[in-house]
């Protein structure tokens, strides 16, 4: 009798904790990729976090997922947005759903939506993992996807030299396809580029590592400079 009272109290543990996490609301970084006309709603992509989406809210057609309460007049078509997400629960969606469904992505709940930080040319910018800023005048986005490698010479080591670290960025204008480049920390490799008339400089990758710790991802920030270049 002891044991299935305690087999029941871990199940019930863990249900309310699966039940926990489906309704949390985590923040991202999403693409408005589409609207579904029916609802008069919007249909996010998520193309910085897809896989911890799809972990949270589940799997979805193509990665897109139906926003029951982001009206499709509050936003543009290729904008990104910081927002916080949530699987939305049976009472929250619409007739138009339920009855007439347009659409077969899985229905999140926005509890928070923000525009992404902006940035001018001629500008020093610092993001952070999976962060973007925004150009209004052109509608570009630069985003920080992932710090490849990290091998500078850890605090309180003796290199044979500096070391190196490589960052990926991605950058976006909307309703185009996203161009991917690496800049590296040290001069030796590729540590600026020219895309679209921007020139990009990696000034700085922060934390540095030292000997007792190796940052991770989410700890990074990346100080990058952008300027304009005549084509």
């Amino acid at each position: 009798m002891r044991t299935l009272l305690i087999v029941i109290t871990i199940l019930t543990i863990l249900v309310a904790c699966e039940k926990s996490s489906n309704t949390a609301s985590r923040g991202y970084t999403a693409k408005i990729s589409g609207f579904d006309l029916n609802c008069s709603t919007c249909i996010l992509s998520f193309p910085l976090d897809s896989v911890a989406v799809s972990k949270q809210l589940g799997k979805s057609p193509g990665n897109l997922y139906h926003a029951v309460n982001l009206n499709r007049n509050d936003l543009q078509l290729g904008q990104i947005v910081k927002v916080e997400v949530r699987k939305a629960e049976p009472e929250e969606l619409r007739a138009c759903i339920t009855l007439y469904p347009s659409l077969p992505y899985e229905s999140i709940f926005v509890t928070k939506v923000e525009d992404i930080d902006s940035f001018s040319i001629n500008d020093t910018i610092e993001l952070g993992y999976h962060e973007c800023n925004l150009n209004t005048e052109s509608q570009t986005y630069i985003c920080l996807e992932s710090v490849l490698n990290d091998s500078r010479c850890p605090t309180g080591a003796e290199c044979i030299w500096a070391g190196d670290a490589q960052v990926r960025f991605k950058l976006v204008k909307a309703d185009k396809e996203p161009v991917f480049f690496n800049l590296n920390t040290t001069r030796t490799f590729t540590n600026d580029t020219i895309i679209n008339g921007y020139k990009f400089t990696l000034l700085n990758l922060s934390p540095y590592p030292s000997l007792l710790h190796h940052p991770e991802q989410k700890e990074y920030k990346a100080e990058l400079g952008i300027s304009n270049v005549s084509e």
